[in-house]
């Protein structure tokens, strides 16, 4: 295994730092709305608060694997750009599906749709570049 470079570290830590932001912010959106409407547990059938907290739900399930899979990804010599891109990626991603998911349309909107293909595509990515990189 490769100790982590300082301009791959760098990059680990940006990316990171931004993923998580975006998932405080996220939370403090649901806050925001809870506190607005009264609604201390769940949603109480509201459909703005429903998405605001699957926008937020979503960005948790998914960023926190994809940091530790980009971490990984540097400790076993990914190069900073490649980190960059990805961590980067993953930030655009995870912001189209919160846009997407928070739009009232019925159909699919085209941001959620593209937010979580990139995220899927990212996650496998990275998952396989580590897989690879320990066998």
């Amino acid at each position: 295994m490769a100790i982590i470079h300082s301009d791959a570290l760098q990059a680990v830590m940006l990316w990171s730092s931004a993923n998580l932001l975006l998932m405080l912010t996220l939370g403090l959106m649901v806050s925001r709305l809870r506190i607005q409407l009264g609604a201390a547990v769940g949603t109480g059938e509201n459909a703005r608060l429903e998405r605001a907290v699957r926008a937020h739900g979503n960005n948790a399930e998914y960023v926190p694997g994809a940091l530790l899979l980009l971490l990984l990804a540097g400790l076993t010599g990914a190069s900073p750009l490649v980190l960059h891109i990805t961590g980067a990626g993953l930030l655009v991603a995870r912001i189209l599906h919160a846009i997407g998911i928070q739009q009232r349309d019925k159909r699919l909107p085209p941001a959620r749709a593209v937010g979580n293909i990139a995220t899927w595509i990212i996650i496998a990515w990275l998952g396989v570049a580590v897989l690879a990189a320990s066998v």
